[in-house]
């Protein structure tokens, strides 16, 4: 598994924080988007419904848009199109592709205390570019009902489909 670090100042003014917030886990979801991407169109739905269900104070959601071609404009209107609920990043320059190593657009990261412990697909509804079918598989949703109920994690990996980053 590989570990991503990401170095914050905070300024405490206040130790309000009670032992059992201190103790609960972070979990976030990346994802990686590009508005002209059909498959990637497709997967808002089962992100936002994977948000609806999960989304607390310890597991957020991000939408990573590392496309050239991708405007702030065009990523505003994509989100409001596909009603993405959580936010959605300007990735021009890369940075998000190359911390998580993304190759497709729709390839989701879940970490778990700055830690991945899942990537590949959201779900299997598309086994290759163009063939779909209905999911059987709920990769996203599975991982994350394992992490929020302190389970083993039932897939740690497999190759997404999509359009290349």
């Amino acid at each position: 598994m590989k570990k991503i670090t990401l170095i914050l100042l905070v300024f405490i003014t206040s130790c309000d924080i009670s032992e059992e917030e201190e103790a609960q886990s972070q979990i976030h979801v990346s994802v990686f988007l590009y508005e002209n991407c059909p498959i990637a169109q497709y997967m808002t739905l089962p992100l936002n419904n994977a948000y609806e269900e999960f989304y607390s104070s310890n597991v957020s959601f991000t939408a990573y848009f590392p496309n050239i071609l991708s405007s702030n404009e065009s990523i505003n209107n994509f989100r409001d199109k596909y009603s993405i609920l959580f936010p959605c990043v300007d990735d021009q320059n890369g940075y998000f592709v190359e911390l998580y190593q993304a190759s497709v657009y729709s390839q989701v990261f879940v970490e778990k205390d700055g830690i991945i412990v899942y990537s590949g697909m959201i779900e299997n509804s598309y086994s290759d570019l163009g063939q779909w079918s209905p999911a059987d598989k709920y990769y996203l949703y599975d991982v994350l009902d394992a992490l929020i109920n302190d389970n083993e994690v039932p897939w740690e990996s497999n190759t997404a489909i999509g359009c290349l980053i």
